[in-house]
């Protein structure tokens, strides 16, 4: 398949792996939407930083109108990566913060996957053209974990979700031909362990000796660029030129 440039719109994207997906996206030489709720100074510091074709969009993912508009006049929409999330830090607490994570992890992941479907729709493109939403899970999502058994529930569900998304969107009826023939779309989860970002760190792990004995099962810290470098095995066929 020929290599394909176009936009990737990345929800949480001004830190840890957003940034880390943005900048290899970039290098592949497509342009970067980062919607993110932080301040607007920090959005375009964050931009500054990344170079590149990259423009800062204020968004909250819980906010319907917010995340619709951050995929009006997207054209070229060819990724969607489904990235905010976020995970309680007091292990004393088990069900702490546990709206706010359905909200966004779930909540957020299903809106946005939504809203993607959409936007291919209206632009599928050229023929034969692929176009991936990239749904971030956890290993949480495969492996029950103990100590945050609400952020495990939300990982399950984006996991499921993206599995059943796939099937729905990949292919549709062509009447003519009177079969499903494939559309081009294709819905995946990406599961990594615990990365170092604001969720997971020193200072969180410190929190509790728990935390950090489920990390060490885990194989670890990764870093949001060994996530990154693992994004385009999920999206293999999308882009092989371009990931190479």
């Amino acid at each position: 398949m020929a290599c394909q440039r176009g936009l990737a719109l990345i929800t949480g994207g001004c830190g840890g792996l957003g940034m880390a997906f943005a900048r290899k996206w970039l290098q592949r030489g497509g342009s970067v939407r980062l919607a993110d709720m932080v301040a607007r100074d920090r959005g375009e510091a964050a931009c500054k930083e990344l170079g590149g074709k990259v423009e800062f969009v204020s968004c909250d993912v819980t906010d319907k109108d917010a995340l619709r508009a951050a995929f009006e006049n997207a054209p070229d929409l060819a990724l969607v990566i489904n990235n905010a999330g976020v995970v309680a830090h007091d292990g004393a607490d088990l069900f702490e913060n546990w709206e706010a994570m359905i909200r966004i992890n779930v909540d957020g992941v299903v809106n946005g996957t939504r809203l993607a479907l959409d936007a291919f729709a209206q632009h599928p493109g050229e023929a034969g053209a692929s176009r991936v939403v990239l749904n971030v899970g956890s290993m949480a999502g495969l492996i029950p974990t103990a100590v945050m058994p609400v952020y495990t529930a939300t990982k399950y569900a984006v996991v499921g979700f993206s599995r059943a998304a796939h099937v729905a969107a990949s292919k549709r009826y062509d009447e003519k031909l009177r079969k499903n023939v494939p559309t081009g779309i294709r819905v995946h989860a990406l599961c990594p362990s615990f990365a170092d970002t604001g969720m997971v760190n020193e200072k969180t792990l410190a929190k509790d000796p728990r935390n950090k004995r489920t990390v060490e099962l885990f194989g670890g810290v990764l870093t949001p660029d060994a996530v990154a470098e693992a994004a385009p095995r999920r999206i293999a066929d999308f882009q092989k030129k371009c990931f190479r």
